[in-house]
């Protein structure tokens, strides 16, 4: 008899619930409505402020009543998803009663609160609209009130930063000279490929806000040396702003030509500001960048790219995204400063002119409270209170661990703890169920149990599959809306194909890359094949890798039918696997690491092959046969595919017309390749056969002119083709020659048409014995020639240093000094700026009447001796090279001592390991050097 009244009070209770739910949630609406003109309103009202007080002071009024509404609101969904969590751990009936009684304080509390902010929002809103009304203020202004930041440094001083400030310095391009900083020695190595061909270059410095980017930036613009560099210098303060009209227009204002741009239309600006640039090499720096629009880049950019030859543009930003997309350079990643730098800057705040050496106890203080300046070891209990918080970056710090609050914070979207020292997420981290961005270290990922519990997590780079039921493969199911790449390990720990079905791969379309992974381990092929057959991906999956799979065949759904957008294939160490079907036409990379194949899958529908082949047999369906059988494919790589003997009917041009990049290695029992079928390939850009001795070739190599790079490693008779096949390759910039025991010169009627080869690099080459044409390589800038036995000083020993050809510095590595006597290398030695001598045989090296030959080495700045076992000492007059910045000494153990007249006086940098204890001694004494 109790059932029923129960029942009756459940309903009754349930139809109050969403009564009173229903009102509250519309007052909330109204309210979030309000709010949102209440934004609108500030944001015209900020780019008038500057013209009253009056709209100033009411501005202010309103965004604290904004904020004020924005945090009732944000308080109010906390508590709606604190319920939420509560309900999953409670009883239905308890919940009800619970939820009512909640919502009644709701109406009695929170909804007088919510009419009181909005009544005062209301109010002020219409107060600043009716002054805007007054003072005649709703046109449009064009310059919104972002974070401005001026071209000029604040402070006297900037701490910590030398390096960095030499190395952007160096990136653009100005000549090394005098610097107006203190710290003038700092030794930086940039990469030697650090600009590209066109007049104006783009580098990029990103890293987290407040690290120092714009101080940086201001640095560099107000140096001496980038002052008498650039004849035209601007800057820009961007922020959310990236409007091309109104940069246009700023740049060409800061130009200080005199041109009027108000009513000029973005063909007028672009025209003008062509004149302008095409005049100067200017540096450009556009401060604090968000924009990730391309296509916005590219007409920025469209005028800027005529400017002199040197010009630049130096953006800084938050983000690596926005840093690639804007850059044409490698991008500088700035990090926080190192302790040294703490310490000075305390040091001059503290002991101001005082000496702290004369302090010693005060000294030792300060350098203790200095090295704990910026350092994180922990997180209070009390930031849950932070209950809006959204963005949570601790990375980089010393924190081990988080406290158990940080569970409470529901609104909490990114947690960034990447280069920290974490061992694990507190218990209940998966009440974190907004999180969309998690980075941590990989390693911990896996220690998240339940990590299914978050479900709007967005990047999650790996997933290792456990045995236990906290991290089983199911955990994946509900995780729609993960992004970008996902990894998946341990897949032997699957049961079935039914467990592997519960992950539910074929429901998250977002996902562009997919990797699986069984462990390295003796496989059972029936079960990894069942397995695989249940991880069937998403049809929009773009790029897919299977490792260490034991199955023999592939699943049914990897079908042109299937993943209709699938580019990349991956498919490595899966020694059992035999058989690919045909490979959907979108495929453009494909890559086959020890994998036991025969033959390679074909990348068109057979079945169109047939019909094409049986609908006609003239020459036009023919061709048109052709074309349909053609693929996408880009880049081809196969390594270590030991079944593989035969590629002369598949690698076909008509077949492959996109093909760009050919990488064959470690296929010994490959015997045949079509020779003559690469001319035909006129897009491919880099061909690599490394390690195919079996190869062999009844027809002469023809390589096409398109080609770029070249690297022919112990290919069999392939290399008999050489050095013909190198004729009247224009665009080659990179040539690697090993162990090829038929070529037997460098003529010069061939050598010289490599007019844009770069980097050559001939080793173990037994049977050359000439390099005569290297002299004509005006482009070169790497050269390596080692194990070439008969390559030997022909020519008498004189420095007749009389080549005419401008040069670029160059990188020379060789195993002994005899090649420098050599005419093609001897005349090269003045440009040279690298020198490294490799497992040379030598005892000693630039003795008698080879001294000498040092004096020459003009431009030489860094000098390496690496695995010089037999070299029992560094050469005499090694302080004759004036020039000299860096020495690296490698394991070369019998080199006891330091020359008798020391060291080169312009040596900054000293690296060396692996030497004698007693040499290592006397390196480690050498105190003249700043960086030892």
């Amino acid at each position: 008899m109790d059932a029923i009244p129960s029942a009756a009070v459940s309903a009754a209770e349930e139809e109050v619930r969403l009564r009173l739910l229903s009102s509250f949630s519309e007052d909330c609406r109204r309210l979030e409505t309000t709010l949102t003109k209440s934004r609108i309103l500030i944001d015209r009202a900020e780019r008038w402020s500057f013209k009253d007080a009056r709209l100033a002071q009411h501005l202010t009024q309103l965004k604290d009543a904004a904020y004020d509404a924005e945090d009732f609101l944000n308080d109010i969904d906390y508590q709606d998803q604190q319920k939420k969590i509560q309900a999953q751990q409670s009883q239905a009936s308890q919940f009800l009663h619970n939820s009512l009684n909640y919502l009644r304080n709701l109406m009695n509390g929170a909804a007088k609160t919510m009419k009181t902010i909005h009544r005062r929002l209301d109010t002020i809103a219409a107060d600043l609209e009716g002054l805007m009304g007054q003072l005649g203020l709703h046109g449009d202004y064009s310059m919104p009130a972002n974070r401005q930041m001026g071209c000029l440094v604040n402070e006297p001083i900037v701490y910590g930063r030398d390096e960095e400030r030499e190395k952007v310095i160096e990136l653009l391009g100005v000549p090394r000279g005098q610097s107006n900083n203190e710290n003038d020695s700092v030794s930086v190595s940039v990469p030697t490929k650090r600009r590209k061909k066109e007049n104006v270059s783009v580098l990029s410095i990103y890293g987290m806000g407040g690290v120092g980017k714009t101080t940086l930036a201001q640095v560099v613009y107000n140096d001496e040396r980038v002052v008498k560099d650039f004849n035209l210098k601007i800057w820009i303060c961007v922020s959310d702003n990236f409007d091309v009209n109104s940069l246009s227009k700023e740049i060409i204002d800061n130009a200080g030509k005199g041109y009027e741009t108000d009513h000029m239309n973005l063909s007028s600006l672009q025209e003008t500001l062509k004149k302008i640039v095409m005049a100067h090499c200017f540096l450009l720096i556009l401060d604090d960048v968000w924009n990730e629009d391309s296509r916005e880049w590219q007409k920025f950019y469209a005028p800027l790219s005529y400017g002199q030859e040197g010009s630049m543009i130096l953006v800084t930003t938050r983000t690596l995204k926005v840093a690639n997309i804007a850059g044409t350079m490698d991008p500088i990643f700035l990090e926080g400063l190192s302790g040294n730098a703490y310490w000075d800057f305390f040091k001059s705040c503290a002991f101001r002119c005082e000496n702290p050496e004369d302090y010693p106890e005060l000294e030792k203080i300060g350098i203790d409270i200095a090295a704990n300046f910026c350092k994180i070891t922990e997180l209070p209990e009390s930031i849950s209170n932070l209950n809006h918080l959204r963005y949570l970056d601790v990375s980089g710090t010393s924190i081990r661990s988080l406290p158990n609050s940080l569970c409470d914070l529901n609104n909490l979207q990114v947690l960034n703890v990447t280069k920290c020292r974490l061992g694990c997420f507190p218990q209940g981290f998966t009440r974190l169920q907004n999180l969309r961005k998690l980075y941590p270290r990989e390693a911990i990922i896996s220690k998240i149990s339940e990590i299914g519990k978050l479900t709007s997590l967005q990047y999650l780079p790996q997933f290792e599959v456990q045995q236990d039921d906290q991290h089983k493969i199911g955990e994946l199911k509900h995780m729609a809306q993960l992004h970008g790449c996902l990894h998946i390990k341990n897949l032997e720990n699957v049961e079935s194909k039914e467990d592997a079905c519960e992950a539910e791969l074929d429901n998250k379309p977002y996902l562009d890359e997919l990797i699986l992974e069984w462990s390295r381990r003796t496989s059972n092929s029936h079960h990894d094949m069942e397995v695989l057959e249940g991880l069937q991906p998403h049809q929009k999956l773009k790029q897919l890798e299977i490792r260490h799979y034991g199955g023999t065949t592939s699943p049914s759904w990897l079908r042109p039918q299937t993943l209709t957008c699938l580019s990349k294939l991956h498919i490595e160490e899966c020694r059992k696997l035999t058989e690919l079907p045909c490979l959907p036409p979108s495929l453009t990379s494909l890559v086959l690491v020890n994998v036991g194949l025969n033959s390679l899958p074909r990348l068109w529908d057979d079945r169109q092959d047939s019909t094409n082949e049986s609908s006609s047999s003239s020459s036009s369906s023919s061709s048109s046969s052709h074309s349909n059988r053609s693929s996408s494919l880009c880049n081809l790589h196969i390594s270590r595919c030991f079944s593989l003997t035969n590629l002369d009917g598949w690698l076909m041009p008509h077949y492959l017309p996109s093909l760009e990049a050919f990488r064959v290695e470690y296929c010994k029992n490959l015997t045949s390749l079509p020779p003559d079928n690469f001319k035909d390939f006129v897009s491919l850009k880099t061909m690599k056969i490394i390690a195919c001795p079996k190869l062999t070739c009844c027809r002469e190599l023809i390589l096409p002119t398109s080609i770029n790079e070249v690297v022919l490693r112990d290919c069999g008779d392939l290399d008999r083709s050489l050095p013909g096949c190198l004729q009247n390759l224009k665009s080659l910039t990179r040539l690697v020659i090993h162990r090829s025991p038929y070529i037997t010169s460098l003529p010069e009627q061939v050598m010289c048409q490599l007019k844009s080869l770069e980097s050559l690099s001939i080793v173990k080459c037994e049977e050359l014995s000439s390099l005569g044409g290297l002299g004509v390589l005006a482009s070169l800038k790497d050269i390596s020639i080692r194990y070439c036995p008969k390559l030997a000083d022909s020519e008498p020993p004189m420095f007749d240093f009389t080549d005419e050809v401008q040069r670029a510095e160059i990188c020379l590595c060789i195993d002994r000094t005899t090649l420098l006597k050599l005419q093609s290398l001897r005349n090269l030695v003045p440009f040279i700026r690298e020198l490294e001598m490799f497992c040379s045989s030598e005892p000693e090296m630039f003795v008698g009447e080879d001294r000498e030959l040092l004096w020459w080495f003009k431009s030489l700045k860094h000098l390496r001796f690496s695995y010089c076992d037999k070299l029992n000492s560094l050469p005499t007059e090694l302080h004759r090279l004036t020039s000299l910045q860096k020495l690296s000494i490698q394991n070369c153990s019998k080199i006891h001592f330091l020359p008798e007249n020391g060291l080169p006086p312009s040596l900054t940098k000293l690296d060396f390991h692996g030497c004698n204890e007693e040499f290592t001694r006397q390196l480690k004494m050498y105190k003249s050097l700043k960086n030892l």
